[in-house]
């Protein structure tokens, strides 16, 4: 399982995806993939290593909802560094 930066990288992807409110449900065309972040997260913090690539990779592919090209490359990227490591 990767160090606690991975863990810090999920956490600074969720705000910066305006999804800080935790325990809230996420609302707005990002919802999905504030969820799989979140859900990523969790199995982080559970030692799913399983869990938390697939959650990684089904936020990568959420990116859509992103309408900034600029803003969803940069997401892109760094979830394909999170899934790699």
């Amino acid at each position: 399982m990767a160090d606690t930066t991975s863990l810090s990288s999920i956490d600074q992807l969720i705000v910066d995806l305006g999804g800080a409110n935790v325990g809230t449900q996420s609302k707005g065309p990002c919802g999905l993939l504030l969820e799989h972040l979140r859900s990523a997260r969790t199995s982080f913090l559970g030692s799913m290593p399983g869990e938390y690539r697939s959650s990684l990779r089904e936020a990568q592919e959420s990116v859509a909802c992103i309408y900034d090209k600029a803003a969803r490359t940069d997401v892109k990227k760094r979830l394909e560094n999170l899934i790699g490591n």
